[in-house]
């Protein structure tokens, strides 16, 4: 998905400058760039005691309301349900981000079903 992949390039600006895995306190915000359909996506990041503490990943509708549980009911069934799919796995990012406390071990997830 790429949305995510946007996640990893704002994140990367705030992460990855940083020395090994301590990072400069405070609350952190990014925007992803629309994409072709005028989607776009947030990030944010808590970090306390050099530590991510708290990550979210929202994803957003060209018209500003958050993608749920009726994105992509309009592109026939087989659509939907991999764009339902992607919503979902993409709810593992934050998680995963926080545990391991490292940007180039988020990977990206396509929204394929796993194999």
């Amino acid at each position: 998905m790429k949305k995510f992949l946007a996640l990893i390039v704002v994140l990367s600006l705030f992460v990855l400058p940083a020395c090994g895995n301590t990072y400069k306190d405070g609350t952190y915000e990014g925007r992803s760039a629309d994409d072709s359909r005028g989607a776009y996506s947030i990030v944010s990041l808590v970090v306390k005691d050099g530590k991510i503490t708290s990550a979210e990943f929202i994803q957003y509708n060209s018209d500003g309301t958050v993608k749920d549980e009726n994105y992509g009911k309009e592109a026939g069934e087989e659509n939907y349900k991999t764009a339902q799919n992607a919503l979902e796995y993409s709810k593992e990012y934050p998680k995963k981000l926080i545990e391991t406390q490292d940007v180039s071990k988020v990977d990206a997830v396509t929204g394929a079903p796993a194999h």
